[in-house]
């Protein structure tokens, strides 16, 4: 199976991470990556995850997005979704991700809130 490619880019003015997945969000490994990769936030610092390039997500993908989020947020960070295709994020909030952190369109919306002025 292939594995996605995980992007990040820090912004240390406003304080948050930005992660761009592109390709499947499928395994256990998969979602093993994406913790070590978003987890643990600095201090202070909002997690925006982009699943826009996603190209296909099971259940057990949907579960470690639940389990990092949740993580985040207990640990006193921001988190906000971003998913631009409307089929996905809608099975996105299905899936009820959206209990846990917002599912936006675009990642204006989502800096919007997680940032240093949220």
């Amino acid at each position: 199976m292939l594995a996605p490619t995980l992007t990040t880019h820090t912004d240390t003015q406003n304080h948050h991470l930005r992660v761009s997945i592109s390709g499947p969000l499928a395994t256990n490994q998969h979602g093993a990556a994406l913790q070590v990769t978003c987890l643990p936030l600095p201090h202070g610092y909002g997690l925006v995850v982009d699943l826009s390039q996603v190209t296909f997500i099971t259940d057990t993908g949907v579960d470690a997005l639940k389990t990092m989020a949740s993580t985040a947020k207990s640990a006193g960070n921001p988190v906000a979704f971003v998913c631009s295709e409307l089929i996905m994020r809608a099975e996105l909030v299905l899936a009820d991700l959206d209990l846990l952190a917002p599912v936006l369109q675009a990642p204006e919306q989502a800096l919007a809130l997680v940032g240093r002025a949220a």
